[in-house]
């Protein structure tokens, strides 16, 4: 190390004479330390005196410094002095090679006459130090241990997330495609399953009235037919008096003669004289709300699908 120091100062103080001399020859490269480690950074110096009007290049990091790997460069300007421009440049450099010693020869490309020649500096080399010693394969001895230990399961939380995000995603894609037809079909189920259970409830109360001849089911059966329209409609139809509900439906033939004969039979007390006539009014009202169903149902999937 100490012998490299004193050689770049006759280097930089020569005479004149003797630089003259100098430029003629090669570049000089060298490492700055004798011995590095596996990773660790070492200074290579570069330094070359030619004619001032000599154009020449110190290479960058797209040189192959094998087997080290370039990390930086620091290039000094040049330097004129006596008629000798002096070009300088310091490489960093690291290795990860294994082998104990590491030359290296960086040359300085010459432009001349359109073509580059490399000047090649002398190699120098560098020892790598061991860090662990190679040790006999008989000096340590293995020691076998089978037993296996016990690991904990832990929940892998990123592939979670990423599971819940693909089936987020493919929801909202389902949902995008399929979501009006799956509000549709829902909301066609609610009213089927409403209309079954107004039919058969209303039917039982005329087959009550059949066997009984009661005014009770008559109201019974003219209340559960309007609560079921109210639902139907979304109208308080069973808040209305007959007159209303014949002006709400534009006075329609089922529901106004129905309604009458209803009102006949409940206020006239004329049950037993006319009761043909009450069972012709619960089909009519019967048919009447079938009616309303349809229009209803053809009305909910038109809405839908435009």
């Amino acid at each position: 190390m100490l012998k490299k120091l004193i050689y770049i100062f006759f280097l930089i103080f020569l005479p004149k004479t003797f630089a003259a001399k100098a430029a003629a020859q090669l570049p000089i490269g060298f490492f700055l330390q004798d011995s590095i480690k596996i990773g660790q950074l070492v200074r290579y110096t570069l330094y070359y005196k030619h004619p001032p009007g000599q154009e020449i290049i110190l290479p960058d990091s797209a040189f192959s410094f094998v087997p080290f790997e370039f990390v930086s460069k620091t290039y000094y300007p040049t330097r004129t002095q006596e008629n000798i421009s002096t070009d300088s440049a310091v490489y960093i450099l690291r290795t990860f090679d294994l082998g104990k010693i590491q030359r290296l020869q960086i040359p300085v490309l010459l432009l001349q006459n359109g073509s580059t020649t490399p000047l090649k500096p002398k190699p120098d080399s560098v020892f790598l130090q061991e860090m662990v010693p190679v040790l006999p394969s008989d000096s340590i001895p293995l020691k076998a241990n089978t037993q296996l230990l016990r690991v904990n399961a832990r929940f892998n939380y990123p592939y979670a997330l990423v599971a819940l995000g693909i089936l987020l995603l493919l929801s909202l894609g389902v949902w995008g495609v399929f979501g009006r037809r799956l509000i549709l079909n829902f909301n066609l189920y609610k009213l089927k399953n409403d209309h079954n259970a107004f039919v058969t409830r209303y039917n039982a109360h005329i087959e009550r009235f059949n066997r009984s001849q009661s005014l009770e089911n008559i109201e019974k059966a003219i209340t559960l037919w309007k609560n079921y329209l109210t639902r139907l409609e979304g109208s308080a139809i069973n808040s209305f008096t007959t007159k209303e509900i014949a002006q709400f439906y534009g006075e329609d033939e089922d529901v106004t003669t129905a309604l009458k004969l209803f009102d006949k039979a409940i206020y006239g007390n004329m049950l037993s004289d006319e009761s043909s006539e009450t069972v012709v009014a619960f089909y009519l009202l019967h048919h009447f709300a079938d009616r309303r169903y349809e229009f209803v149902k053809d009305q909910t999937r038109h809405v839908a699908l435009t």
